[in-house]
């Protein structure tokens, strides 16, 4: 008799399982890729919105641009000068004329469509140097935003609003480490103002030893960030226990014990880690 040489049903199905392990290893590595890509275009554009920083700073006898969007409008005069343009605006009815009046800070659209926001983004201060809406978002955040970075609460914000003896850049002399001051980061959603974090009890959005602004959970566990030498990283958080990946906008935040991402990102934003932020939950790097 002839012996038989075809396939059992238990050898296709062995096969078929193989194929489908394969295919799924493939999806899997293919989903990493495409997060790893996006996180690169992440990094190229926080360099090119910190290369604009710089040229405008530049430009502009060392100023650095405003960071406190929306409440830009309202800064007081003197040595503040007033109201004034930030490095993006926030969609508003237009055309208006600039400088704005406190008045006209509460003249927000509702519903901001995509040329609205294009229209902010090109009134703003760095439009000039970067050109290209693109640059203003995460390839990686949601299709309705268009804007996802923010800049660093020490980047020229509303005075004293991170509280009294705030380290506030108003020119980029002040800066004596730039590999160690954050100028933009990630936050996954365009924010009114500058990215929140209190430097000790007089700031106004969060008491002392907590996050102004939620930790942003972005590309991971961290977030991308570009310096003022204009190296750009990703930072992994040690405690990413947040829901910041749903915030939308305005101030958010929540009191949280001072633990070591408080610290690094208090370091990075404000160049100290205040005394009130004594006894960590573990050994931190500051």
């Amino acid at each position: 008799m002839r012996k038989q040489t075809g396939l059992t049903k238990v050898d296709v199905a062995v096969a078929l399982a193989c194929i489908a392990l394969v295919l799924a290893q493939a999806a899997v590595l293919n989903a990493g890729g495409r997060q790893r890509s996006k996180r690169e275009v992440c990094l190229a554009n926080l360099r090119s919105l910190a290369n604009a920083w710089q040229m405008y700073a530049s430009d502009n006898s060392g100023k650095v641009p405003v960071g406190d969007v929306w409440y830009s409008w309202t800064f007081p005069p003197g040595s503040y000068g007033g109201p004034q343009l930030a490095w993006f605006e926030w969609p508003h009815p237009w055309p208006h004329s600039m400088p704005p009046t406190a008045a006209t800070q509460q003249a927000n659209l509702p519903n901001p469509k995509q040329a609205d926001w294009q229209h902010a983004i090109a009134e703003g201060t760095l439009w000039k140097y970067v050109g290209d809406y693109n640059i203003y978002r995460c390839p990686s955040g949601n299709k309705d935003q268009y804007v996802t970075y923010s800049m660093s609460m020490s980047m020229n914000t509303w005075p004293g609003a991170g509280g009294t003896g705030a380290p506030t850049i108003r020119n980029i002399n002040q800066i004596i480490r730039p590999a160690e001051r954050f100028v933009f980061l990630d936050a996954g959603f365009a924010k009114q103002g500058a990215f929140y974090l209190n430097y000790n009890s007089a700031g106004g959005g969060a008491p002392p030893g907590s996050f102004g602004d939620h930790r942003p959970v972005r590309h991971g566990r961290g977030t991308t960030f570009v310096f003022a030498d204009q190296h750009a990283e990703y930072h992994k958080w040690i405690f990413a226990t947040d829901t910041a990946t749903v915030e939308t906008g305005g101030w958010g935040g929540t009191s949280q014990p001072c633990d070591c991402d408080w610290r690094w990102l208090c370091k990075v934003t404000w160049g100290d880690v205040p005394l009130n932020c004594t006894n960590p939950a573990k050994n931190c790097e500051y």
